[in-house]
């Protein structure tokens, strides 16, 4: 049933996040990067994005998970932890209530998100370890573009 699930999350993910002839992508600045099949991650003039509260609750707690996960850590404990971030990620998914650019820029930060759980999923320990530090980094880019 979780493969079933996450398949449906990448397939509406895909789906979800814009091209690169998009009007998102035509006004994004050339210094940010490029994380989502053309879409770009960058501010709001100067100001960070609003996300429903579903999103940022979801990411709070996913950012709280991995602040506390204890290392060093078996491959079992990864797995797990992986687990309950992809679970996160479906309730933001499931719970994406709002359009507009703000809309656009959760997505472009989501997608490669769901990219970095699934190798911690089902990864050896090495590959787990690596996923948890990009994980790590990506989640603390939240409060750089979102509020």
């Amino acid at each position: 049933m979780r493969i079933f699930l996450l398949h449906i999350v990448l397939v509406s993910s895909l789906f979800s996040c814009g091209n690169p002839d998009d009007d998102l992508y035509k006004t994004a600045p050339q210094n940010k990067y490029i994380i989502c099949r053309g879409s770009a991650l960058y501010l709001n003039d100067g100001k960070r994005w609003v996300t429903n509260a579903e999103t940022s609750r979801g990411i709070y707690k996913m950012i709280d998970q991995v602040n506390e996960f204890q290392m060093p850590a078996d491959t079992t404990a990864y797995h797990e932890l992986a687990n309950e971030l992809i679970t996160d990620y479906i309730y933001i998914i499931n719970y994406c209530s709002f359009m507009g650019q703000s809309h656009e820029l959760v997505h472009a930060y989501l997608f490669p998100l769901q990219e970095l759980i699934v190798p911690m999923q089902i990864g050896g320990e090495i590959t787990c370890e690596n996923q948890y530090e990009k994980i790590k980094d990506h989640l603390g880019k939240f409060g750089v573009y979102f509020e």
